[in-house]
């Protein structure tokens, strides 16, 4: 018995012929699978990534009689998976790339992959790009390859000064997906290029926001970790050639000692800032996760839509949450249950050329003396100095404690040739002065997003979470607010010194 014969359209009767029950169709190859082996039938696992990441099928077959034949590899599935009285839903095209069979009791695994996913994306190339757009770089990645591509528009137009590749086509994609908080992945032939958190279709439709309340869950695991919610700041480096050495950028508000720092020396100062920024996004995203499992499987949810949540707890519902990973199993004995892991919605409203200033440039031509940090005291911000204060260079990050505005207060100094007054091999970025406070909320289940406002919005900080109510957004801006204070404070210092 053949592997045409031994997975099969699942339609039997799992509960009773009245109620409702799971159903999935395979087909191999291009043919339709008959019910033959129904019988054999043990679980399915669909697993559905986010990224370059491979989709991947995993299906387990009994071989109590010792029948089955072990196929060969490359076979090609695709899979449908739903409820009986609801339809089928298409989970993909998947290629065989690994058979098991283990015993006793004798049990057959086939294990597949997303075949849209080409081999020859993994082939490693050598070769630059200079002075071209994003888009240009995915569309020259498309075409090797034989495939479409979409790149979201906001993307397209980033200027890619400098890169080399010494890395496969699927690498080089995921360093750039990186660098620019994005997800880049092929589906349907298309390789998509597009910002994380955009929930958004190929087309560029917004996805729906799936509300999930607390009866529909079979279990769910939230977690929150210091590491993320602490770093406030990533510093990334590129190597200057105009002055043959190491400089760095920061970016994000340097509160605390807490600074991430990358390892990799980018090309260029703009590609050291983007990546800085993704970084900095992507660990505010994952700081807290939540995984969540349907007692009965959703085969319509997918990666990347918006999640909302009514009966958890007040800091789950009261967000919108991502979904990055979507794992749905049909198991014989228990039945279809549908996992998924979710991250922090944030929506990216920031624009790095707005947000910073390279103030070391600007003010190349002055001589400092001395330094001066800032740190928090409830609405106020306290001076710390160090050096020769009749020009002393004042540092605009507002430190969360005296201890951590000491070690940068240190740091700075070091770094301070009180003979020509320069700061050396520096070259930071500074984020302009907020003046108030934004957010956004929902009130209608995530169809339209409205933003709350508080304080003067010339120049606001923006909280990257979606609340799904506007008390509860005026709860975080309200949170938020001693320390705008303390940071307006801190400037007008600054002004006052000059």
């Amino acid at each position: 018995m053949g592997i045409l014969s031994t997975v099969g359209n699942m339609i039997g009767d799992v509960l009773d012929s009245t109620s409702p029950h799971a159903i999935y169709k395979l087909e191999v190859d291009g043919t339709v699978i008959n019910n033959e082996a129904i019988n054999r039938f043990m679980s399915m696992t669909i697993t559905d990534n986010r990224g370059l990441e491979s989709d991947t099928i995993e299906i387990q077959l009994s071989d109590h009689d010792r029948k089955l034949q072990i196929p060969p590899k490359g076979a090609v599935i695709q899979a449908w998976i739903g409820w009986s009285n609801e339809g089928l839903v298409y989970k993909g095209k998947y290629t065989v790339k690994e058979v098991e069979h283990a015993g006793a009791p004798d049990v057959l695994t086939l294990r597949a992959s997303s075949a849209d996913l080409k081999s020859s994306l993994k082939q490693k190339k050598e070769r630059s790009f200079h002075n071209v757009m994003l888009q240009d770089v995915v569309q020259a990645i498309a075409h090797a390859h034989e495939l479409e591509y979409s790149v979201q528009a906001e993307l397209a137009q980033h200027k890619i000064v400098q890169l080399v590749q010494n890395e496969s086509d699927a690498n080089l994609l995921t360093r750039l997906a990186d660098e620019h908080d994005a997800i880049a992945t092929v589906k349907n032939g298309i390789l998509l290029f597009t910002a994380k958190g955009a929930s958004q279709t190929i087309s560029g439709q917004t996805l729906p926001t799936y509300l999930i309340t607390r009866d529909q869950g079979d279990n769910h695991l939230y977690s929150s970790n210091d590491g993320g919610e602490e770093i406030s700041a990533v510093r990334a480096w590129y190597y200057d050639t105009a002055q043959a050495k190491k400089l760095e950028v920061v970016y994000g508000d340097a509160s605390n000692q807490n600074i991430k720092e990358l390892r990799h020396i980018h090309q260029d100062k703009q590609s050291a800032t983007l990546a800085a920024k993704a970084k900095l996004l992507d660990l505010k995203r994952t700081a807290i996760k939540l995984n969540y499992t349907f007692a009965k499987g959703k085969p319509d949810i997918i990666p990347e839509m918006t999640y909302l949540f009514e009966g958890l707890k007040e800091q789950i519902d009261d967000i919108y949450w991502l979904g990055t990973r979507i794992i749905h199993t049909l198991d014989a004995d228990v039945g279809y249950t549908s996992g998924i892991e979710l991250e922090v919605f944030c929506p990216d409203a920031d624009d790095v050329a707005e947000l910073f200033e390279d103030q070391f440039e600007s003010e190349k031509d002055k001589k400092w003396t001395g330094v001066v940090v800032y740190y928090q005291s409830g609405d106020k911000a306290v001076p710390l100095t160090k050096g020769d204060q009749s020009n002393p260079k004042h540092f605009t990050y507002l430190y969360v404690s005296k201890e951590a505005a000491q070690a940068r207060l240190d740091r700075e100094y070091s770094l301070l040739d009180v003979e020509t007054g320069k700061f050396s091999a520096h070259n930071e970025l500074e984020i302009k002065p907020y003046t108030g406070l934004k957010t956004q909320y929902t009130a209608d289940k995530g169809k339209t997003r409205q933003w709350l406002t508080k304080g003067d919005q010339s120049n606001p900080k923006i909280i990257n979470h979606v609340y799904k109510s506007k008390l509860a957004a005026e709860k975080a801006l309200s949170r938020e607010m001693p320390r705008l204070n303390a940071k307006k404070d801190m400037i007008q210092q600054v002004k006052d010194a000059d």
